[in-house]
């Protein structure tokens, strides 16, 4: 077989509006508006500059089925460009975009193969040789719960045969299960990779036989999808051998970062302390755009400073203006005051008082699982008024500790009179 390769994304998500922001001010916000689309064209030169046969795009390229004019024409450009430069694009719809939806009436470029509600299968040929075979196939609406992989089938002599397919493996990837499918149906089908889209975090599921991978979302949409995000540049050798590489492409990455305060002396300390730990996340982040989140932890001095009215606000301010004008930019999303007053939790845990029933209580809800779902029910209520459907969500595991965690400090700061008993 000939030697190739690829790029393979997914969830696009092409003018999406970023959620979960409190504030923003205008130069973080064009930035948002445009992060979507510059992610595609990195990925766009990415794939000429690797001189690629072919991209896969593995559904949601939109945010919504009723797709903007806007985005549509973006997505039509940066795919000339690889037409021109003679590299094949490969396209399935997921659920966020839908066949069924709004499509401007736009005349698309050669070398672009767009799957439509039907598995299909189409030969990649090079130089007149068949060097691959994708088969594919696009959401006709976006609920749809059929297992559309237990459709596929390896058909005909190519030498290598692709599935391309959003879709939800399994039952534990946080997401809703649209397609869904078993690692079984994957591996019974006969391909030798699948092209997966619809998880927002870069997974490998397989690395061989079949190589089975989500590649995340190229450019992370919201807080919760921090960390560098990519795309998957795949080379297929002659012996059908296969090696990935992730290569990360996000315009905008978003950062959660933990900050211990116990050893925080006096409020200059702190000011440079968050200063230089900004600057730091910064660099590592190799000349990308960042929004950072940070989450104080610990025990001392500075506890009852973050609970004191306007004292987060004016931190936040202060750090802002000394990044007003970095390039790239920096912006201080949050910062997240999860400190916990001075005082000895684990002896105090232990007397025979009101506070020490408080602490065990706390510990054992943060311990035992088994008691999360009465704390889920609990919370049900108020989470499904008119006002929390509109702002909340039930928590995860993770986030549940969390509440938790912000209780128990809220709870002892309140019952200990803010003192440093």
């Amino acid at each position: 077989m000939e030697r190739f390769s690829f790029v393979h994304t997914a969830d696009l998500h092409l003018d999406s509006p970023f959620a979960g922001l409190k504030e923003v001010d205008e130069r973080v916000a064009r930035l948002l508006q445009s992060a979507t689309f510059k992610a595609f064209e990195n990925i766009v030169s990415l794939c000429i500059e690797r001189n690629v046969d072919f991209l896969l795009v593995a559904g949601d390229v939109y945010d919504g089925a009723d797709r903007s004019l806007r985005a549509q024409l973006r997505f039509r450009d940066s795919l000339l460009r690889l037409s021109d430069a003679g590299i094949k694009t490969f396209v399935v719809h997921g659920n966020h975009d839908p066949m069924d939806g709004w499509s401007a009436t736009l005349k698309w470029p050669d070398h672009v193969y767009i799957f439509r509600e039907t598995i299909e299968s189409v030969p990649v040929q090079r130089e007149k040789k068949k060097i691959a075979q994708v088969y594919g196939v696009s959401y006709p609406q976006r609920d749809l719960y059929e297992n559309l992989a237990a459709h596929f089938r390896k058909e005909g002599e190519a030498p290598f045969h692709i599935g391309l397919l959003h879709c939800n493996v399994g039952t534990e990837t946080g997401h809703k299960p649209y397609a869904p499918c078993s690692m079984e149906d994957l591996l019974s089908a006969g391909m030798d990779y699948w092209a997966l889209g619809h998880v927002h975090r870069k997974t490998i599921l397989s690395h061989k036989q079949p190589t089975i991978i989500y590649p995340g979302t190229p450019q992370g949409l919201n807080p919760n999808e921090t960390g560098p995000h990519g795309c998957y540049v795949v080379e297929v050798e002659r012996d059908g051998g296969i090696s990935v590489e992730f290569v990360p492409v996000d315009e905008v990455r978003w950062v959660t970062h933990e900050v211990n305060i116990s050893n925080i002396k006096d409020h200059d300390h702190l000011l440079a302390f968050l200063e230089e730990t900004s600057h730091r996340i910064q660099s590592q982040a190799r000349k990308r755009n960042v929004i950072l989140r940070l989450a104080l932890t610990g025990r001392g001095f500075v506890h009852h400073s973050l609970k004191r009215p306007g004292f987060i606000d004016d931190l936040t301010s202060r750090l802002r203006e000394i990044h007003a004008h970095d390039d790239p930019l920096i912006w201080i999303e949050r910062i997240e005051p999860r400190t916990r007053p001075e005082v000895d939790i684990a002896a105090r845990r232990q007397a025979e008082d009101f506070i020490g029933e408080f602490l065990r209580v706390s510990q054992n809800l943060k311990e035992d699982d088994r008691l999360w779902p009465m704390l889920r029910e609990e919370l049900s209520e108020l989470i499904s008024s008119r006002r929390g459907l509109r702002f909340l969500k039930m928590p995860d595991d993770e986030e549940l500790i969390n509440l938790i965690e912000e209780a128990e400090v809220r709870g002892l700061d309140l019952l200990l009179g803010g003192s440093m008993k």
